[in-house]
């Protein structure tokens, strides 16, 4: 890749239904970068540079949970043609062909969440609180499209999709350890992930991942199936939603296993020079398998073991096991992470809540909190993130006029969005609009980075940063030979002389990474209304919890209950009737204190 291609790894955070977010953050990407090709393809044409002439490749992108199934969704959309949705009337007008709005937006939605579609049979199982139902056909129809003539000129030649997984199963490894009397030191590794490779014809297949060509979205095939499976299981939020199954064939020989094919970083501080850490290939401990043996295993939420799979994609974009530069003037690669909730967790200064001891539903609740916090505590990765001196990771979230409550989605613990299609549309169209501003003022680097190399005079100071006085915002990281914050103002390249032995140099100048190469980009980007929520669709919600608690309840009596003897099954049917409107009121209640405290409900 030439010093004038800047490599993008795109990472999907765990949202739940804000996922929303994430898909409008994706929708104003895709559609800066196709205005920019666009026009670089007409200045080639016309043998003259309006616009930066430099690259971008996106080369992965890696999801968990909502952000997993928003890289599904993502993926079929940069492999077809999709109009960008900019407002509301524009959505009404594209209704149907933007599938990450259509996904995200106007399918998914608390009434159909609610129904009982997969509890239609008497002996039924129980598999999540929610019915899962709608979204297998939400998944069906956001990776089901036209492929274009040729890929977009700014995605890798191989592209890697990967969705992390819970599994439930758990991969088995074993360790011989010196002194041990037993053999081996056996575990099981539950944080699993599914890893595509997608490209034109299917070809440079590697053994740790999937190979897919971008014609398969266009047709039934076991390949999309799998991966419509992934991104499910990777957003199967535990005991709300279903769990899925799925499964590998894992070949005899270690080599093409492809557990035992996947690289795992282990110290190595003596060996290699300047590297803490190489890659090395760990064999899973199947044992004796028949050929081309079926590993089958039940998952959920990929974020309950790793929320933010930064790492993933990191390993990805890494070039023979080196570490990417992070220094402004050096960096060719950079991790972009859509997190819309990177701040969710908050401390209270009151503990315990109440001075009597947990009961055991309190305690499993709080233990599931506490997992899913640890599973996304990674200062390490997401101080980079923060760092301004670090060109090589980045981050997007959720802001909205200094507002403390900035996404309408971030109620309930993230199910908020659900309730109503108003939610979802406002973080849609919020997400476009907080990644026109990031790409504007902060996906930048400084020009004397080599990717600026061919950027004439001109254009640098068109598109350069400036502050709200017009002036350019420059590098502020200490230069060899240059003074950090001298010579605001001035042009790159003038020179200041204070005396005979003293010469001061202005700080580089910011430059876009994606630039935006029209107004509509720059000045055009839609400001949601803060939504809604009425005492009235208070009281439709809870008829519909209500009709969605009687079908489970009924059919965990009917499973668990129906070989007892009838007075059994009587006096439990009687105990959850007399508690039924006491949950429904309290449910109500927290769901219209949550909303009153977001200022959506009065």
């Amino acid at each position: 890749m030439s010093e004038q291609t800047y490599e993008i790894g795109l990472v999907g955070a765990g949202a739940i239904s804000a996922g929303a977010y994430t898909g409008g953050v994706v929708d104003f990407m895709v559609q800066a970068l196709d205005a920019w090709y666009a026009a670089k393809e007409q200045d080639q044409q016309n043998s003259n540079t309006t616009v930066p002439p430099h690259d971008v490749k996106l080369s992965v992108f890696s999801g968990a949970s909502a952000g997993a199934m928003t890289a599904a969704i993502a993926t079929a959309y940069l492999a077809s043609e999709q109009p960008p949705v900019t407002s509301p009337d524009d959505a009404r007008n594209k209704a149907g062909q933007n599938k990450l709005y259509d996904s995200w937006v106007e399918r998914i939605d608390i009434s159909h969440l609610l129904e009982s579609k997969d509890l239609a049979h008497d002996n039924a199982p129980v598999t999540s609180l929610l019915d899962s139902s709608i979204l297998s056909d939400i998944a069906n129809s956001g990776v089901s499209i036209n492929p274009r003539p040729a890929p977009r000129p700014y995605l890798a030649s191989n592209f890697e999709l990967i969705l992390t997984v819970t599994n439930l199963r758990g991969i088995p490894y074993g360790f011989n350890l010196l002194g041990s009397q037993q053999g081996s030191y056996n575990m099981s590794l539950h944080a699993d992930y599914v890893h595509f490779r997608i490209n034109q014809n299917g070809d440079q297949a590697l053994p740790d991942r999937h190979s897919m060509r971008w014609v398969d979205f266009q047709t039934d095939s076991p390949i999309k199936d799998k991966l419509k499976l992934a991104a499910l299981a990777s957003g199967a939020f535990p005991f709300g939603l279903a769990p899925r199954l799925l499964d590998n064939s894992i070949a005899s020989a270690p080599a093409t296993d492809l557990y035992g094919a996947r690289s795992w970083p282990v110290p190595t501080p003596d060996a290699v020079p300047h590297q803490c850490t190489s890659y090395r290939n760990i064999p899973a401990s199947f044992g004796q398998l028949p050929p081309e043996y079926h590993y089958a295993y039940y998952c959920v939420d990929g974020g309950v073991m790793n929320n933010e799979p930064l790492e993933l994609a990191r390993k990805t974009l890494l070039t023979d096991g080196q570490h990417n530069p992070r220094e402004g003037n050096k960096a060719t690669k950079g991790l972009l992470l859509i997190d819309p909730f990177p701040n969710n967790s908050e401390f209270t200064q009151q503990y315990p809540a109440s001075p009597e001891v947990p009961d055991i539903i309190s305690t499993g609740m709080a233990l599931f909190s506490a997992l899913t916090n640890q599973a996304r505590f990674k200062p390490d990765e997401l101080l980079l993130a923060a760092d301004e001196n670090v060109y090589s990771r980045f981050m997007v979230a959720p802001s909205r006029d200094n507002s403390a409550t900035p996404i309408a989605c971030g109620t309930l613990g993230g199910f908020g969005g659900f309730l109503k299609q108003d939610f979802r549309a406002h973080d849609f169209f919020l997400g476009r609009r907080n990644m026109q501003k990031f790409l504007k003022d902060h996906f930048v680097l400084p020009e004397n980075n080599p990717l600026f190399e061919h950027w004439p005079e001109e254009m640098r100071a068109k598109y350069c940063v400036k502050d709200k006085d017009g002036k350019p915002l420059r590098y502020q990281e200490q230069q060899p030979g240059q003074n950090q914050g001298e010579g605001e103002g001035e042009e790159q390249g003038e020179i200041e002389k204070q005396d005979k032995d003293t010469v001061k140099i202005p700080a580089p100048r910011l430059l876009p990474i994606i630039p935006l190469v029209n107004n509509s980009l720059i000045d055009g980007c839609y400001k949601p209304v803060w939504p809604s929520y009425s005492q009235d669709e208070l009281e439709q919600l809870r008829s519909q919890i209500k009709n969605r608690l009687d079908n489970v309840v009924d059919h965990l009596i009917q499973h668990y209950l129906s070989k007892q003897w009838l007075i059994t099954r009587w006096i439990a049917q009687f105990v959850v009737f007399r508690k039924k409107p006491e949950i429904l009121d309290k449910a109500c209640v927290y769901i219209s204190a949550e909303l009153k405290k977001a200022g959506i409900m009065t």
